[in-house]
């Protein structure tokens, strides 16, 4: 009787680890290339959210005539309106954030940030198979706003000098 209990009780807990591991591995997760294919996209859940960050840029640094930055350093948020993150490094920074999991592969209520103009945007995405479709859109609005559509990587070497990646 007690051995029935036993199994009983070890296989409650295989079901109930498995269960929480199966959430935890959210199909969404993953490193994706955007179609200007300078850069990769690491999407990572931050607490019970999905977040993005940029995990490597191609040809990470500013060219000879750049009037943003130092020709050869590597880019920076210079379009921040906050003076303090306008030397931050684009490079490992998290610009998408609290995003929540619905059915359907769909994700809503985030954040978007775009260093290109310096501006936050509300967002949804949405996954399928390997496509990734990011909308950011003003908040007051989801019509007003631009459909950026990501593919799972694969085949990209990070290897190559071109290539600037977190470490």
């Amino acid at each position: 009787m007690k051995l029935i209990r036993y199994a009983i009780l070890g296989i409650s807990f295989l079901v109930i680890t498995a269960t929480s591991q199966a959430q935890d591995a959210d199909p969404i997760l993953g490193k994706y290339i955007p179609p200007e294919k300078d850069s990769v996209i690491e999407i990572f859940k931050c607490g019970d959210k999905i977040c993005g960050r940029t995990f490597c840029i191609k040809d990470n640094a500013y060219p000879a005539d750049s009037k943003h930055g130092t020709p050869g350093t590597p880019y920076l948020d210079h379009n921040n309106p906050d003076p303090k993150l306008k030397t931050r490094p684009n490079l490992g920074m998290q610009f998408l954030s609290g995003f929540k999991a619905e059915s359907g592969g769909k994700y809503a209520d985030g954040k978007v940030y775009n260093p290109r103009d310096g501006k936050t945007y509300c967002a949804k995405m949405e996954l399928q198979g390997n496509k990734l479709e990011l909308r950011g859109h003003l908040c007051i609005s989801s019509w007003l706003g631009k459909t950026n559509v990501w593919n799972r990587m694969s085949g990209l070497n990070l290897n190559d000098k071109a290539w600037d990646c977190m470490k």
